[in-house]
């Protein structure tokens, strides 16, 4: 049963709510269901990249370190939220620090699983790129925020 519920879980996530049936049990099967207690960190900015996470329960805050070395948040991930997409697209490394805000389940799937689906699914591939260019823009202002406080 478990394998249905994720399936469920993933059909409910916006960036995999096209996808046939197939092609989420795959998913399904080959993402690693990785817990994290409050404050832990997911992933590490500067950290090379090995896999994106779905968010299933909990909250996670995204945070950027900036050349002085003082920490900024960009945002809060709630459930069905997609992360670590950027590194894992271009092969660098994590762009920001993820924590968990509170207890946090997420589906850890391996950068070539998922690099995989974004080439066979263009529908994949088109959310991806509204993904990233919605962080983009929100990174931009919260960036540009933080330098009109500290000037």
């Amino acid at each position: 049963m478990p394998l249905e519920q994720d399936v469920e879980t993933l059909r409910n996530i916006p960036l995999f709510a096209g996808l046939p049936t197939p092609r989420l049990k795959l998913i399904a099967y080959t993402a690693e269901v990785v817990r994290f207690a409050p404050g832990e960190v997911i992933v590490q900015q500067g950290d090379p990249a090995d896999a994106v996470y779905i968010v299933t329960e909990g909250e996670a805050e995204v945070w950027i370190r900036d050349a002085e070395g003082n920490e900024i948040h960009l945002a809060t991930m709630g459930r069905n939220s997609l992360f670590g997409e950027t590194a894992v697209i271009c092969k660098g490394r994590r762009t920001a620090t993820v924590k968990a805000r509170d207890r946090v389940a997420t589906f850890k799937i391996r950068d070539t699983l998922f690099l995989d689906l974004v080439r066979q699914s263009p529908e994949i591939g088109m959310q991806v790129m509204t993904v990233l260019a919605e962080r983009v823009e929100r990174t931009s202002n919260a960036l540009l925020q933080h330098q009109h406080l500290h000037h």
